[in-house]
């Protein structure tokens, strides 16, 4: 880089220049009085003095010509150097960056960013003095510089980057290697990040084109044990599995997360004791950080073994932990740990040291279902490795020219027998990920970044190729025009148009065939009439079919009938639509308008619509009545109510039946529906998920029935924080006794269920008589009685509620009707 440090300070133009920049800084000092890197200072605060280079240096005119303009400018640059550095050492000298009066520095380094974009100094001026206040500072002050930086990247970076970016490279390697990356994780990548948005998207300057692995990272693991230790300690293991030893010495007692012992044998292969795992899985870290190594048979052999024993591990202490799940003295270690204080999650730490490699930490680990993850993440990368070694991956680049050979390795390939066994663990990999209620998803995203870092390494293949595109010509985008023009025109006109009839028969002289087109029956909809027979026929086919074929061939052509007849009768007979609940039986259509008209007897017999549609949400503690009473609701008015029924992932109880009770649908099916955000509300009780779709609600609306949604508390919060529109109704036991004798009576349940159930009911009850959350609470002390409230308070909302949601008091008329109805008693 060009220096001007060592030019004699008599130079009349470096003392001038020095006294410019100190006037510049105090009026800077006038102009931002506060002590923060923000807000910056720009071309405008600096326009006195930006006027005055000229006087200094007169070639910094526009209007100056000159023969020896070059060097004469590149005096002025090495001028502006020195005396900027003359007045930056004297700022870092005196001035502390914990200071107040630190600004100044901030304040120099905005006007070199002005002197730079208007070319009065080197380009490159800004960064130097950062690269030197950096190494000047301790970790803490670069983050301060960084900050500067930060705020100020857009602008010092528009223009002269290739001047700037060698020192921008060499000046963030160089802070890079003084971090930790274990305990300045955070600061390492907001100088990436730095790096990353300050070079362009195709720059190779920070691309491994050598494709070098980290051979540096080694991890280290104990020694085998001594075969005669080993020797012992099986014999003590033994003695433990049978009579207790007691050989009069103190004994600790450890808890293991996985026992590998030979008596649990869950997995078609028989899987390794700890002590003979632990050498074979820890090295396979050599592997994960040098995939070269692989090239080797042995090696590979070795890597393979590896991969096996370590799945079968994997497999054995899931299915473990499925199997003791739920209880208290064998639970593993929690997935989201915590520490004592409640602090956040261990993992979203900045500590991120190496391996913990202890032989007494390994079962504990290898029961952790986030290490196991990581480590079949790393195995992954490696499986996709040694596969772009087959001849079906190297088919794919054949035809890149020229090729980075460094990254390729054209003389290593894989056999078929090795890709079968990598493609084979690949997805049993992918299964093992998928099985977890989250695994689906987690492995979606690990997917997406893979997938994303193989298309870096097809780039790196093409030797970084630009990846910025020259903008089509005009000339091009005519000649492409005119060939899409050329290739969507037909050259030849059909006699007749594809897919048409010939129009010969319209021809003079054919007078019949014209006729035969004024035939209403070939432009007019049949009438409704004619289908009710043909629909009755074939229901008395279906009864007498002779086989499963008949049969489905026979309401094949029924569905046909049917939606044809439907399709007439939605002109006319639209209002009928609300009472189809089979479409197998569409009666109703085919009757008179004057049958199917509403009257107060149809009312009382088919079930009446309430003026208030909006769904009803019942909740109340277990073995309260809630089933009970939308059953007599759902039967009493008919085809007024829909039922929404709840998804699980849990599979059937005896009796259960799917769509009746539960939607029962597998956990990938479940969380495809909670990612769309379909669901009302989702909890997780003993393992299993359970979820209320909002979309079956929406449907059940659009048909034009009232929903009712059965809830416990937490489900009927989350719908009422989401602001569903609903009406919320409490139904409530007359006493804790009398509950508890009802679900002794009804159910068959252990004494410490029912004291579960109990409890939770007496905070569902407390929670009730809070203001503004049920809009009625109804005693279920008598069924019939109960059922009359909840009626009544759906077809008269307009009604007091039991004082719970604040309801503003019923006018004269509602009282007189609330007193006849209910006997002279306000409900």
């Amino acid at each position: 880089m060009p220096s001007a440090t060592n030019l004699e300070r008599e130079v009349p133009q470096v003392d001038q220049f020095v006294t410019l920049l100190n006037d510049a800084l105090n009026h800077a000092q006038s102009v931002k009085p506060t002590a923060t890197i923000e807000p910056p200072l720009t071309k405008s605060h600096f326009e006195p003095f930006l006027v005055q280079i000229p006087t200094i240096f007169p070639c910094a005119s526009p209007t100056y010509e000159s023969e020896n303009a070059v060097s004469e400018r590149g005096r002025q640059y090495a001028a502006v150097e020195t005396a900027a550095r003359t007045v930056f050492s004297s700022l870092i000298a005196s001035i502390s960056i914990d200071s107040s009066e630190f600004v100044q520095v901030w304040n120099l380094l905005d006007f070199l960013s002005v002197l730079s974009d208007s070319e009065q100094c080197d380009p490159a001026l800004l960064f130097w003095l950062v690269e030197e206040l950096l190494d000047s500072q301790t970790v803490d002050g670069c983050r301060k510089i960084f900050d500067f930086l930060e705020s100020r990247r857009e602008r010092i970076t528009a223009k002269n980057m290739k001047q700037k970016q060698l020192v921008i490279l060499r000046s963030c390697n160089d802070l890079l290697r003084r971090l930790s990356r274990a305990e300045d994780a955070a600061f390492c990548g907001r100088v990436f990040i730095f790096m990353f948005q300050s070079f362009p998207l195709g720059d190779r300057s920070s691309v491994n084109l050598r494709g070098e692995y980290h051979v540096e990272n080694v991890t280290t693991f104990e020694e085998t044990v001594d075969a005669s230790e080993d020797a012992a300690d099986k014999m003590e293991v033994d003695a433990e599995a049978g009579t207790p030893k007691d050989d009069g010495k103190d004994t600790k007692p450890t808890t293991k997360a996985v026992s590998f012992d030979a008596k649990n044998k869950s997995v078609s292969e028989k899987p390794l004791d700890t002590d003979a795992l632990y050498p074979i899985f820890w090295s396979l870290q050599h592997f994960f950080s040098q995939p070269t190594t692989l090239f080797d048979t042995a090696q590979l052999a070795k890597f393979k073994s590896g991969m096996e024993a370590t799945m079968v591990a994997f497999e054995m202490a899931e299915k473990l932990q499925r199997s003791t799940k739920g209880g208290d003295e064998s639970k593993i270690i929690p997935q989201k740990r915590k520490n004592p204080e409640g602090e956040d999650d261990l993992r979203s730490s900045n500590n991120n040291p190496k391996y913990l490699t202890s032989r007494e930490l390994f079962e504990l680990e290898i029961g952790d279902l986030y290490f196991r993850r990581h480590i079949l993440i790393q195995a992954f990368i490696i499986l996709d490795f040694l596969l772009s070694l087959t001849p079906q991956a190297r088919a794919k680049i054949a035809n890149i020219t020229p090729q980075n050979r460094s990254v390729v390795y054209g003389d290593k390939n894989l056999g078929d027998e090795d890709a079968q066994w990598a493609r084979g663990m690949k997805d049993r990999i992918t299964a093992y990920i998928q099985a977890e209620s989250d695994g689906y998803f987690f492995f979606r995203v690990v997917e997406s970044v893979i997938s994303r870092d193989k298309g870096w390494v097809r780039w790196k293949v093409e030797n970084c190729a630009p990846i910025e595109r020259p903008p089509v010509s005009p000339a091009e985008f005519n000649d492409a025009k005119a060939s899409a023009r050329r290739l969507a025109t037909n050259k030849r006109l059909r006699p007749t148009p594809m897919g048409s009839l010939p129009l010969d028969f319209m021809k003079e002289g054919n007078e019949a065939a014209m006729e035969k087109l004024k035939d209403p029956a070939r432009w007019q909809l049949p009438d409704l009439s004619e289908f009710k027979k043909k629909i009755e026929n074939d229901d008395l086919d279906l009864d007498f079919a002779r086989n499963e074929k008949d049969k489905l061939q026979i309401l094949e052509a029924k569905a046909s009938k049917t939606w044809r007849a439907l399709r007439i009768a939605r002109r006319a007979k639209l209002s009928a639509f609300g009472k189809i609940d089979d479409w197998q039986n569409i009666d109703v259509i085919f009757q008179d308008q004057s049958d199917t008209e509403e009257t107060p007897e149809a009312e009382t017999n088919n079930g009446r619509r309430p003026d208030d549609t909006k769904p009803i949400i019942l909740s109340g503690p277990r073995g309260v009545g809630k089933s009970t009473l939308v059953s007599m609701l759902l039967d009493r008015q008919k085809g007024v109510f829909g039922k929404i029924i709840r998804h699980t992932t849990r599979s059937p109880k005896e009796g259960e039946v799917d769509g009746q009770d539960y939607h029962f649908v597998d956990p990938k099916a479940f969380n495809t529906i909670l990612d769309g955000d379909y669901f009302l509300e989702f909890n997780n009780e003993d393992g299993f998920d359970y979820g209320t779709n909002r979309r079956t609600a929406d449907a059940m609306e659009e048909a034009g029935k009232v929903p009712i949604i059965q809830l416990d508390r937490q489900g009927t919060q989350a719908a009422k924080e989401s602001g569903y529109s609903a009406r919320f109704v409490f139904i409530s036991p007359p006493n804790i006794e009398d509950l508890e004798a009802r679900l002794k009576k009804s159910e068959d349940l252990a004494e410490e269920t029912i004291q579960n159930i109990l409890n939770t009911a007496q905070e569902d009850i407390e929670h009730s008589k809070s203001d503004q959350f049920y809009d009625i609470v109804i005693t279920n002390d008598n069924l019939e009685e109960a059922y009359k409230e909840l009626e009544q308070f759906i077809y008269n909302s307009t009604q007091g509620t039991n004082g719970v949601n604040g309801h503003d008091a019923p006018v004269e008329e509602d009282v007189q009707m609330n007193d006849e109805t209910n006997g002279g008693e306000n409900s």
